[in-house]
């Protein structure tokens, strides 16, 4: 198998993978998998007392009731009380693969079951189709890409409703453009282009995805060759920053000082800073730590009901180590690659944030000493990001494999993965 054809091998696993997870995951057992169907269908639909009301009728129940659940597929579904409503805007982008499939099962069968799996088929035909044209315009970081892209939790995720699979392919798409940035830093004006469409689509999907925006930053970008006083001029600033870099760092921690002061008028800054440590160390205050969220990167399953070993998880970190330090022909600074890494660490820290703020006084109340409602799986798409780190520090790092053994490990570990996935499923819910 050669490397420059690994999109075709994603296709093909990728589409027998979710293919048969969407007939193995019974509706509803994907978390908050009906209330992505109520966002998709608010697109097209107004919500009232009287409409949508055959979304709550769907079971989410660990048990399964086989007659109950065989209703949902034969029982027709009365939609006299939808009212067409267009509610169309940039942050539903997300939610079209799957409001298409159900508009298309409403009319060939208007029972919940069609509806929601030709939902679900559309969906992970959004993921196949763009994960293959990401792994086929990628310059580096291809292998990793596959494995992550076919580790159970993202196979779960395709394989339902949710918006997870928009969210992962804005931002695996623009580290495929990162990618071709790097490789020729010359900004044209059809790269500008495209770093202003990634952005929408990284705001689309998530705000906190805009973080990603600083990565160019430090890839020492110049402009063509019709802008040369201007090059001159980037030259020039470049230089004199990296000159006065320590200068710039210590003002930047004295500016951040301020900050906190002055938020913490209004702000009690003491109290967060707590809060995160226990969400982020304390598994004794934070049950969710060594689970949703650790576990929740690489497998759990259902609706939080079944929890991938943690044996397979240290074999899945084992080879991912393995990807991110395979030797890449690509030159990149270190500033970029400890950027890029620490993307991972602030996108986590950035979501458990966000949680504390808009979801966590729902739940347990104002003044909590943890932070809840961060997923493990809103963290794997960032994986992807540790690879410029790795290649940026490749002169530190002499390691050497034969490509077609790594390449036929990785295959033979998503496999692994999957049966372990189905071996852990079925007899749970069947």
């Amino acid at each position: 198998m050669r490397i420059n054809k690994i999109e075709n091998i994603f296709a093909l696993m990728a589409t027998l993978f979710i293919g048969i997870a969407i007939i193995v995951m019974p509706i509803n057992r994907v978390p908050d998998e009906m209330n992505h169907a109520r966002m998709a269908w608010g697109i097209v639909y107004e919500e009232t007392a009287d409409s949508f009301k055959w979304m709550d009728s769907v079971s989410s129940d660990s048990l399964i009731d086989k007659k109950e659940y065989k209703e949902l597929f034969t029982k027709k579904e009365d939609f006299q009380h939808e009212n067409f409503k267009l509610q169309f805007g940039l942050k539903n982008i997300m939610h079209l693969p799957q409001l298409f499939g159900m508009l298309l099962g409403r009319i060939i069968y208007p029972s919940i079951g069609v509806m929601v799996t030709l939902g679900r088929m559309f969906n992970a035909l959004f993921y196949v189709i763009g994960m293959y044209f990401i792994l086929k315009k990628m310059r580096y970081g291809r292998l990793p890409l596959f494995g992550i892209s076919l580790l159970p939790i993202m196979i779960q995720q395709a394989a339902s409703l949710s918006y997870d699979v928009a969210n992962y392919l804005a931002i695996t798409g623009f580290f495929a453009f990162l990618t071709q940035l790097s490789m020729n830093r010359v900004l044209t004006k059809t790269k500008l282009i495209q770093l202003l469409l990634w952005a929408i689509a990284l705001y689309a999907t998530k705000v906190n995805n805009l973080m990603l925006l600083m990565l160019p930053l430090l890839l020492n970008l110049r402009l063509d060759e019709t802008h040369k006083r201007l090059n001159t001029f980037l030259d020039d600033l470049t230089s004199w920053f990296v000159k006065r870099k320590f200068q710039l760092i210590g003002a930047g921690i004295v500016g951040v000082i301020i900050i906190l002061v002055v938020v913490g008028q209004f702000f009690d800054i003491v109290h967060f800073t707590r809060v995160m440590i226990n969400t982020i160390f304390f598994n004794n205050l934070n049950s969710h730590l060594n689970t949703i969220l650790t576990i929740g990167m690489f497998g759990y399953f259902g609706n939080f009901a079944i929890q991938m070993p943690l044996w397979l998880i240290f074999l899945d970190v084992a080879l991912l180590a393995l990807l991110f330090s395979l030797k890449v022909d690509v030159e990149l600074n270190k500033y970029f690659g400890l950027l890029s890494g620490l993307m991972v660490p602030l996108q986590i820290s950035a979501i458990i944030a966000g949680m504390y703020i808009a979801w966590t006084p729902l739940v347990l109340g104002e003044n909590a000493n943890i932070s809840v409602g961060a997923q493990g799986r809103y963290f794997t798409p960032f994986l992807i990001f540790f690879v410029p780190l790795f290649v940026s520090f490749s002169d530190k790092l002499n390691l050497s494999y034969k490509k077609t053994f790594i390449e036929g490990l990785t295959i033979g570990m998503c496999v692994l993965n999957f049966l372990i996935m189905l071996l852990l499923v079925i007899p749970f819910y069947w």
